[in-house]
């Protein structure tokens, strides 16, 4: 059977709209299209694979149901924190949970920021890392190249529904300071930056 590759491709974008978390076996069997076809028109219409075509799908949602909420939404630790946490839209975090086979793991895909400030952050993650495991963590702002590596521990994780994604995962960052273990200082500048222009 012949399929027309746009045709296709709104297909799968209606399908994961309702269905966030499928995979492509289960999406060409509830479609009835064969699983190669569905990858090949996402390559030729979209460029990218159906599980990049997914996260980036996924991304997008995320960021605009977060718009929505706010950055308080379904925040367990609101009302310790001393700092009050900003929204920055269409940022993402990558991170790497650290253990014995630190040298081994590598970060993960990136994961949309829920919320920021200069004391920690929270994400959206399909796994929940246990709370005081180490993380090392890479902060991409929309619209700059440059990228952001920070270090922290695991505060909290918290069961979600926001665009399909399973866990909000919330991080205490580790001092800033000019020593060796420590996030560096330059960065705290940026933090407290956006802190100062995003705050309403």
């Amino acid at each position: 059977m012949d399929y027309n590759c746009r045709e296709v491709v709104q297909k799968i974008d209606e399908h994961l709209t309702s269905h966030p978390n499928t995979t492509l076996k289960i999406a060409a069997e509830r479609l009835g299209i064969p699983g190669q076809t569905i990858e090949k028109a996402l390559r030729e219409q979209e460029g990218m694979s159906f599980q990049e075509f997914l996260a980036n799908k996924r991304l997008r949602r995320a960021f605009t149901q977060l718009g929505e909420y706010g950055p308080a939404a379904d925040d367990p630790q609101a009302t310790k924190r001393a700092r009050r946490r900003v929204f920055f839209p269409k940022t993402t975090v990558k991170y790497q949970v650290h253990s014995l086979w630190i040298l081994k793991s590598k970060y993960s895909d990136p994961h949309p920021l829920v919320d920021l400030s200069s004391e920690g952050l929270a994400f959206l993650s399909d796994e929940a890392p246990k709370p005081q495991k180490r993380v090392s963590l890479i902060l991409k702002f929309p619209g700059e190249e440059s990228e952001y590596q920070l270090k922290g521990h695991v505060a909290y994780t918290l069961a979600t529904g926001i665009a399909g994604y399973r866990y909000r995962v919330g991080i205490q960052f580790l001092p800033f300071a000019d020593r060796r273990g420590c996030n560096n200082l330059k960065i705290l500048d940026v933090l407290l930056n956006i802190e100062r222009t995003y705050k309403s």
